[in-house]
Order: structure tokens, then C-alpha cells, then sequence
């Protein structure tokens, strides 16, 4: 039978990769056929409705961790879970409320006034994306991928195919980015349905609650944290647009700039960590089990293997962004501008890469106040790029402000582990990785000019494309970058 970290990595990593190949294709037909200015406006209100989100997501990552820590007893993972949606359910209500009440006055948390319908048609998931991650939380508790990832996969299919229906002009009542923003309510329902009919026929029950006092106290750093970031991310939708229309700018083209990195040059750079997500979502439940038992060498080898593997992932889409970003953006969203931001930003997968698979391992670690404080700090110094940068780097202040960020929070996270269970990585491996991807890149980065203008953009990037990840494996095997024998460890069939 094959290794069961393999196995548990193989599920979730299908599943996510054919969601997120969906997403990411219905995110190319939707700005190809709504536009940059959009998209712009569906981004802008989707940060604000992140935010909210977080106030209440803090409870499933606890949730996840007390039930893969339960030792299998049913009865405590569901009177956990029953205390889970009382108390998100209760908040989320609160918000819902008090956000509709006010709806005629929260023009001011938007930079377009056209958002604030968009928003209003986007409220009630705050609450049925409460149970959602609730329930998901008991699956990913329980180990049960299957059941996780494949919820996750059906609400993409929703949300595509209601965003179909009403964003694409097939019904006359809404349509662009409301008709979007009614997709991602309706899909929700949806998905919620499905979780509640696989709880209970799984065994899941409604029971009398426990654990209130545990999951509020874990609660609260983690959602601060997650707060900080949305606040991070909302402060970025509502001021850059402003200040880029400062460098001479129409808000509709401010719009627009904005649209083109967040919607769809940053989901690209995001796009391979779906696949350290995967990873982390495998081990996360192992690492907060080995922690409760102080079986601390194996956090340590959970840990190593985490972050050989983000390591390896962002090393190769390195190359292959800095080289091919500007055609990527050309054949995808038929958008040049796009594209040269994903080649300029490439740099920036390997701190997004670090900080996605470092922040869950501390958490999982019952570390959640060095995570807030991490990513507090780290949104304290985003805000000098994101307000004194446009004037001089135009739209890419948002991307240095990631940099700093993720870079911050990535070393301030690897420093916290380290002391939390010892030497873990190899760091003279990190720097041979990197060694060796930066010329290879840059070779790639100056044939791309060679080439393209004779070929164009298709042939660049298969031609080319192909070249450089062969060089790139052959010279990570041939400098010993990465630890061959642990992958086939990881996926070799167990001995009876």
C-alpha cells in the first residue's frame, strides 16, 4: 500500500490541482470577457468581504487541530464541532446585522462607489462560509481528504457555472461583477448542503457543545492575524487605486492596474501554491497529533519535508515565470501588462511559498500569538510601499509590499521553529537551490528576447518552457539540490 502521506498528498493534490485548473481558466474567460476595470471592482469588494471572513475563520484551524488531537473519540469531535458553528454562527449573525444595517453608509471602505452593490450581494456568505469551514475542518481533523477536498472541488463548479449563468449577460436582472458576486453566494448554499449531508452520513451528529472556553482563548490570536492580513489587503484595494490615479491615472485605468495585479498577475505567481498547500493540508493534522503526544522528532521530520518540498516547487516556477511570465500573460488573459508583472514579481513565490507552509505549522503547533505577531509586523511594514511607493513604481508598490511582508514573516517564522524543535532544515541546501535557479532564469529571462520576436508567443513558451525545465532538474540532480531518494520514500508502495 502506498505511504499514507503520499497517499492523504495525492488526494488532496488532485483535487486541488483540477479546482484551482478550473478556477484559474474561468478567471481567463471571465477577464477576457468582462475586462481588467471589472475585475478590478470585483476584487476590491471581495477584499473588504475577506476581511469579515476572518473574523470568524480563526475557529476551524483550532477546531481542526483539537480533533486530530481527540485520539478518535467521536463524541468529543462532535460536541467540538457543535461549539464551533454556536460560536462562529453567533459572530457571523452579529456582523451580517450590524453590515446590512449600515449599508446605505459604508461608501467609505470602498475606493470605486459601484462596489458597495457588489459587496451587499456578497454578505450572506459571511454566513454560510462560517459552516463551511467549520464543517470542512471536521473532515481535515478527521483525515478524511477525500470528503475535504472534494466539497471544495464542487463549490468551484458552482461558483463557475452560476457565474456562467448570471455574470455572462444570460439573465437579465444582473449581470459582471454583480452576476459574479450572486454566483459566489448561491455556490456557497451549495457546498454547505453537501458538507452537512457527508457529516451525517459519515456519523457526524449535532451533540451537546464542549470546549467553548479552549476554542474562544486559541481563537482570538489567530483571528486577529487573519484580520491584520484582510486589513492589509482592504487598505491596498482602497488606497492604491486612489493614489495611482495621483500619477495622472483615471480611476477606471486606477481600476484597471489594480484589476491586472490582483486578479490576475498574482493569482498566476499564486498558482503552484496550491501544491505546498496541499502538503501543508496533509501534515497538519500528523503535526498537531505528533505535538500532543511530544513526539517532537517527528514534527521535526514533518517539518523538514514541508519545506524541502515549497522549496524545490518555488525554485522551478522561479525559472519559469522570470523567463515566460510577460507570454504566460499575452496567452492567458491576452493581457501584456499582466504578464510583465508576473516575470518582474517571479522572485516573489519563494517567500509566499515559505510563509504559506510555516504560518500553518506554527499554528498547528498551538503557536497562533507568534503568527499573529508575525504577520503584524510584517503588515506594519507593507504600509510604507503601499503609501509612498505608486508615485515612483506605479501598481508594482503592491508587489514590494509583498515582498517585505512574506519576507519577513517567512525568516521571523523558520527563527520561531527552529526554536520550537531544533534544527530542521538544511540551509546550505536552500542556498544550492537558489544558486542554481538564478542563472538558470536569468539565461532564460535573455533567450526569451532572443527568441520570441521570431516565434512568438505560443512556440516561446513551449520551446522554451520545455528547455528550462530540463536544465533545471538536470542541474538540481547533478549538484545534489534536493533529496531524490526522500520522493521516491514518500510514494514507494509500504511492505506488508
Amino acid at each position: 500500500m502506498m505511504n499514507a502521506t503520499a497517499r492523504s498528498f495525492t488526494i488532496v493534490t488532485s483535487f486541488s490541482v483540477v479546482t484551482r485548473l478550473m478556477s484559474f481558466l474561468f478567471k481567463i474567460y471571465i477577464s477576457r470577457a468582462l475586462g481588467a476595470e471589472v475585475i478590478g471592482l470585483y476584487q476590491i469588494s471581495l477584499s473588504v468581504m475577506m476581511m469579515l471572513f476572518t473574523l470568524t475563520s480563526g475557529i476551524s484551524t483550532v477546531l481542526s487541530r483539537k480533533i486530530a488531537s481527540s485520539n478518535g473519540d467521536v463524541k468529543k469531535q462532535n460536541s467540538l464541532l457543535t461549539a464551533s458553528i454556536i460560536l462562529s454562527l453567533a459572530l457571523s449573525c452579529a456582523i451580517f446585522a450590524i453590515i446590512f444595517a449600515l449599508k446605505g453608509k459604508i461608501g467609505f471602505l470602498f475606493s470605486d462607489e459601484r462596489c458597495v452593490t457588489i459587496f451587499v450581494i456578497m454578505l450572506p456568505t459571511l454566513i454560510t462560509s462560517t459552516l463551511y469551514a467549520a464543517l470542512r475542518s471536521w473532515f481535515w481533523g478527521r483525515k478524511s481528504f477525500l470528503a475535504f477536498s472534494s466539497t471544495e472541488f464542487v463549490d468551484e463548479v458552482a461558483k463557475i457555472i452560476l457565474s456562467v449563468v448570471f455574470a455572462g449577460g444570460f439573465v437579465s436582472f444582473v449581470s459582471g461583477a454583480e452576476g459574479m458576486a450572486l454566483a459566489m453566494t448561491l455556490s456557497d448554499v451549495v457546498s454547505v448542503a453537501l458538507l452537512f449531508v457527508l457529516y451525517f452520513v459519515m456519523g457526524g451528529r449535532l451533540t451537546k457543545p464542549s470546549g467553548f472556553r479552549e476554542l474562544a482563548t486559541r481563537t482570538i490570536p489567530l483571528s486577529a492575524t487573519r484580520i491584520i492580513s484582510s486589513l492589509s489587503a482592504s487598505l491596498t484595494a482602497l488606497v492604491l487605486p486612489e493614489l495611482l490615479t495621483k500619477t495622472g491615472l483615471t480611476i477606471s485605468q486606477a481600476t484597471a492596474e489594480y484589476g491586472r495585479a490582483s486578479g490576475m498577475a498574482l493569482p498566476l505567481i499564486m498558482a503552484p501554491v496550491m501544491l505546498i498547500s496541499s502538503m501543508s493540508v496533509v501534515l497538519i493534522p500528523d503535526v498537531a497529533e505528533l505535538s500532543a503526544g511530544g513526539k517532537m522528532e517527528g514534527v521535526k521530520s514533518k517539518l523538514t519535508s514541508a519545506l524541502s518540498f515549497s522549496t524545490l516547487v518555488a525554485s522551478v516556477f522561479f525559472i519559469v515565470y522570470l523567463a515566460l511570465g510577460k507570454h504566460l500573460g499575452i496567452l492567458l488573459f491576452g493581457d501584456s501588462k499582466a504578464g510583465e508583472f508576473v516575470s518582474y514579481c517571479s522572485a516573489l513565490i519563494f517567500p509566499i511559498s515559505i510563509a504559506q507552509v510555516t504560518t500553518p505549522m506554527l499554528n498547528s503547533l498551538g503557536k497562533e500569538k507568534l503568527t499573529f505577531l508575525s504577520t503584524l509586523l510584517g503588515a506594519i511594514l507593507t504600509l510604507p510601499c503601499i503609501l509612498l511607493l505608486p508615485k515612483f513604481v506605479g501598481v508594482y508598490a503592491m508587489a514590494i509590499g509583498s515582498l517585505v511582508c512574506f519576507g519577513f514573516v517567512s525568516v521571523f517564522n523558520l527563527v520561531a521553529l527552529r526554536r520550537l524543535a531544533g534544527k530542521f532544515f538544511d540551509f546550505k541546501k536552500l542556498s544550492k537551490l537558489l544558486a542554481i535557479s538564478a542563472p538558470i532564469a536569468l539565461i532564460g529571462f535573455f533567450a526569451e528576447r532572443l527568441v520570441s520576436p521570431y516565434v512568438g508567443s505560443l512556440v516561446t513558451v513551449l520551446a522554451l518552457g520545455a528547455l528550462l525545465l530540463f536544465f533545471t532538474f538536470t542541474a538540481f540532480c547533478a549538484f545534489d539540490a534536493f533529496d531524490i531518494a526522500f520522493y521516491v520514500r514518500l510514494i514507494r508502495p509500504r511492505r506488508a
